[in-house]
């Protein structure tokens, strides 16, 4: 009987087994086998980057290159900004000067759509954690109703809505900004409904909004937890800017001496030295231009025969596209004379003129 040449027969144990000759050969066979596949691998993938130029070329007219470029660098760049945001070295945010100790504020960066959570701490801003967002498809700053853009700027909080009282796209519901603010507003921009907001859970995650900040439905829950009606600021740049901590903390002492010295000239009844403060170029929240304003104001201070002022600074922050010559300041005032009593929760807007910084906007809310 012929005996099959691979197979050798082991008469102590009465079976066959593998015999070595056959066994380095197998071994030579998968070594050629595996630099086989390593070698279409590489093909494979030169092949793959090759068309991929080539049809971004083809469709040139319609794929934003750039866009691209940011969505294959968004890891290095979040984790760049996370790294520049460490105080420890010297460096922080643009926009922010001043909040409240132990309040949070919101900055949500278009390029690389994410929103950040920061705590005010110690006169210093923590992030407290990250999160992916959506933005407009349309990626400049908004300044037509429709145009698929996320404004850029300093925006607030104002109301929350239900997603019982929204269509489903809202997911568990909505916080409204105020869009278009007082800054927006002299710019000639356009629109309305900006919202921070999220998506139903069911729903595959879009890839861009009509022009909101959209977040899951469970990243919402968590932020509604800690946002402040009215309070909570909503930052929005394109591509986030950093400063010196030592810059920032000379603009919040300089911002708060501003304000104090406003707060004094105003109880002082000293009419003039109160305008001081007031840009050439001031509009108030009910449409007044500066000449009205003034003759009203010493029309106002004439029967007066005592004012007590007292205002609670919540936030301070720099406008980044205007490269810091704007500043919103949130503020509580608490307004007491002979023949008037308020409160306003208040928004003033100041620029930095020759000779300083001046008021060139309130808005009580």
């Amino acid at each position: 009987m012929t005996a099959f040449p691979h197979w050798r027969k082991d008469e102590q144990k009465k079976k066959f087994v593998l015999s070595p000759a056959f066994l380095l050969e197998k071994e030579k066979m998968r070594k050629d086998y595996r630099k086989s596949y390593f070698f279409l691998l590489v093909l494979f993938l030169l092949s793959f980057g090759v068309n991929l130029v080539m049809l971004a070329f083809y469709l040139k007219e319609r794929v934003d290159l750039p866009s691209l470029s940011r969505f294959f660098s968004l890891p290095f760049r979040i984790s760049q900004e996370v790294r520049k945001e460490d105080t420890s070295k010297g460096k922080v945010p643009f926009p922010p000067v001043y909040v409240k100790n132990g309040d949070h504020f919101l900055l949500c960066e278009k390029l690389t759509k994410t929103l950040g959570l920061y705590r005010s701490e110690n006169n210093g801003f923590s992030l407290i954690k990250r999160y992916p967002c959506l933005v407009g498809s349309n990626h400049v700053d908004k300044k037509e109703a429709g145009d698929l853009a996320t404004p850029e700027g300093t925006y607030f909080l104002t109301s929350f809505l239900t997603g019982k009282d929204l269509p489903e796209k809202y997911g568990v519901g909505a916080f409204s900004l105020n869009y278009p603010n007082f800054l927006d507003q002299r710019e000639g921009k356009k629109g309305s409904g900006i919202w921070l907001h999220g998506y139903p859970d069911q729903w595959d995650r879009p890839g861009s909004s009509e022009g909101c900040v959209v977040v899951k439905n469970e990243v919402l829950k968590e932020l509604a937890a800690l946002i402040k009606i009215g309070d909570t600021p909503l930052v929005i740049v394109d591509a986030l800017k950093v400063q010196p901590l030592a810059e920032q903390q000379r603009l919040a002492q300089e911002l708060s001496t501003f304000l104090q010295d406003w707060e004094i000239a105003w109880e002082s009844r000293d009419t003039e030295r109160y305008l001081s403060f007031y840009s050439q170029n001031f509009v108030s929240s009910d449409g007044k231009d500066y000449k009205r304003f003034k003759e009203y104001k010493h029309q106002v201070n004439q029967a007066k025969t005592f004012i007590e002022l007292r205002v609670e600074k919540k936030s301070f922050f720099l406008s980044q596209k205007n490269e810091g010559h704007h500043a919103v300041l949130r503020i509580d005032q608490d307004y007491r004379s002979n023949n008037f009593n308020s409160f306003s929760r208040k928004i003033l807007y100041l620029k930095e003129e020759q000779g300083g910084w001046r008021i060139i906007g309130e808005v009580s809310f």
